[in-house]
């Protein structure tokens, strides 16, 4: 129940932060056009990755040792507050001297707006790290805030910036740096409450973690690169326009993506915990209802994909249905991935999940670039849910070697499962009556 219950906690979270996201593409979508969408997207995309890439996969040691208890969490809260600015600051300083000398790669952006967004860096770092502390600690409610603070701050600043004082690309720039440097701080706070730590670097802790890291690092940033590489081969091969559209494709996709995200959390917070034998039974249960569940939530995005896009972004974006179904099947396959890798990850495993990302790789490139000629943005879509399903069908056949399970057991929904859905059904229930009880209380 208590799994359920964190489950369903992280999910309506998730769910809050589809919703601000969507109001933030629809603000975005209808105030800056196709073109600049397209440019807004990859400059930000362009710094997500590199923090990707500048994680070092410490977030995902943070939760593993502590959970382990192989080093205090004051010590690791210490080396990551240090190890956020020191990684941060590299990466940055990286990035300058790299743009010294190929100004001509970012030819086509404002070197102004890439300075502006290059600050995010070692404050997404900071973010990330003290994340999985809080997750490791299983302060889930305060976890699963403080994935939404960032997207409040973001959509509060663009209300005021383009809304208000009618601002253009650069505010929303500026808006989504300053939302990430405010929002970095509040799950510092949080852990420094409980666990207090001075400035203190452990080097034995940060080669450890780092250690550990790499094993699922590789994996990450190629799997992060994976879901993205789509967009920077669009805008080469065609233009920032077709960007635009792709990006609200992929935005509506992902949004299938919430549920076993949520479930994927929980299930790596708690598997370092459990017994074999506690392992190989719950993941089947686990991962077989939240394919389930995504196919159904999947079935209704695909009838209502094109009045979604016609209501909340306009006809000028009606391009975006064709590679919004053809990513569908793709997503649903990740759906399974999320759930096992994840909890391949928790059992100290994670080497398993990078080779599967380097395989769903290796078949996005070539698909795209033979695809995206021919078919456009949708082509791009079909090459992305061709790769994802080879991810997928990589990490399945290496949990069921693992666990000794069977495909039927960890795919197909049972009988026995639909009792997981009262339960659910009551859990919503239950918190709904709490949280309407506190509200009603402050009157």
């Amino acid at each position: 129940m208590k799994f359920i219950k964190n489950v369903l906690l992280t999910f309506s979270v998730q769910l809050t932060a589809v919703i601000l996201g969507i109001i933030i593409s629809v603000i975005l979508a209808r105030t800056l056009g196709p073109e600049k969408v397209g440019i807004y997207s990859i400059i930000i995309l362009i710094f997500t990755l590199l923090s990707t890439f500048g994680n070092l996969g410490i977030a995902i040691s943070n939760t593993y040792y502590g959970v382990k208890k192989k080093y205090t969490w004051s010590e690791i809260a210490s080396n990551s507050l240090i190890s956020a600015f020191l990684l941060g600051t590299i990466i940055l300083a990286a990035l300058l001297l790299f743009y010294y000398f190929n100004p001509s790669l970012f030819e086509n952006l404002d070197p102004n707006l890439l300075l502006i967004a290059s600050i995010t860096i070692p404050f997404i770092l900071l973010m990330l790290y003290f994340q999985n502390i809080l997750l490791g600690q299983n302060r889930i409610e305060e976890y699963n805030f403080t994935n939404i603070t960032q997207s409040i701050i973001y959509l509060s600043l663009i209300v005021i910036l383009i809304l208000v004082v009618h601002g253009d690309l650069w505010a929303v720039i500026v808006s989504w740096t300053v939302s990430y440097v405010a929002a970095s701080i509040i799950p510092v706070i949080m852990v420094y409450r409980s666990t207090k730590f001075k400035l203190h670097f452990n080097l034995n802790l940060f080669s450890k973690s780092v250690k550990f890291g790499l094993q699922s690092y590789l994996g990450n940033v190629i799997q992060f690169f994976n879901y993205r590489i789509d967009m920077f081969l669009i805008e080469v091969l065609l233009n920032f326009t077709s960007v635009g559209y792709y990006s609200i494709s992929v935005g509506l996709a992902e949004s299938l993506w919430y549920l076993p995200s949520a479930v994927g959390t929980m299930v790596f917070a708690r598997t370092p915990g459990l017994s074999e034998e506690e392992r190989n039974k719950s993941t089947p249960r686990v991962c077989r209802n939240t394919l389930f569940v995504t196919i159904i939530l999947a079935i209704i995005l695909f009838f209502t994909g094109k009045y979604i896009i016609l209501i909340l972004f306009g006809l000028q974006y009606l391009p975006a249905l064709t590679p919004l179904w053809a990513l569908i099947p793709g997503i649903i396959a990740l759906s399974i991935c999320k759930v096992l890798s994840n909890e391949i990850t928790g059992r100290g495993k994670p080497l398993i999940i990078t080779y599967a990302s380097v395989i769903s790789l290796i078949v996005n490139i070539p698909l795209n670039i033979i695809f995206i000629p021919q078919m456009g943005i949708t082509g791009s879509a079909l090459a992305s849910s061709i790769s994802y399903t080879a991810a997928t069908l990589i990490v399945l056949a290496k949990f069921l070697k693992i666990s000794k399970n069977t495909i039927s057991e960890t795919l197909i929904i049972k009988k026995q499962d639909i009792k997981l859905y009262n339960e659910f059904l009551l859990k919503i229930r239950e918190v709904v009556q709490v949280r309407f009880k506190k509200i009603i209380s402050k009157y």
